[in-house]
């Protein structure tokens, strides 16, 4: 396939549902997928038509016996809303404290307490091993920061 039949350079008609290939043929609506955050829709032109053009070999040289296949994406709004967020200075800049925030307690967890998956099955049961390891991590850091400086000087 050449780059001027890449899925890109089909034009989609919103008001037919239809997509048009660069050599002018259309292709029908055929199917929908939904998947998280995202719905494809599928496009196939007429077999008859992808044979007696004279882009075949440059559009679909493989495509023996359907016609050429098109998915157009479409993100979910708040995907869309969530990227244009991520795209601004300030969110960049609050992300970036992430690491500094986040990882740290992460690899904390999963080296100290072993958690690299979960042992158990079951959206209740597995929020709560989470929230125990998130306990022992804060009782550590408590125990580190507040309790030992406390006693600190008693045993020097």
């Amino acid at each position: 396939m050449e780059a001027e039949f890449y899925p890109d350079k089909f034009r989609y008609d919103e008001a037919s549902d239809t997509m048009t290939c660069p050599a002018g043929k259309t292709l029908k609506y055929e199917g929908t997928e939904k998947i998280p955050g995202r719905t494809n829709y599928s496009y196939r032109a007429d077999v008859r038509e992808c044979e007696g053009c004279s882009f075949k070999e440059k559009c679909c040289p493989q495509n023996n016996g359907k016609g050429r296949a098109i998915i157009r994406s479409v993100d979910h709004p708040a995907v869309t809303a969530f990227a244009q967020k991520m795209e601004t200075e300030q969110a960049k800049a609050i992300y970036k404290k992430r690491s500094e925030v986040a990882e740290f307690p992460n690899a904390w967890i999963k080296s100290k307490i072993g958690l690299r998956q979960f042992r158990l099955r079951g959206l209740v049961k597995v929020t709560m091993e989470a929230l125990w390891a998130c306990l022992t991590y804060n009782i550590q850091q408590w125990i580190r920061l507040c309790w030992r400086p406390k006693f600190a000087p008693a045993l020097a």
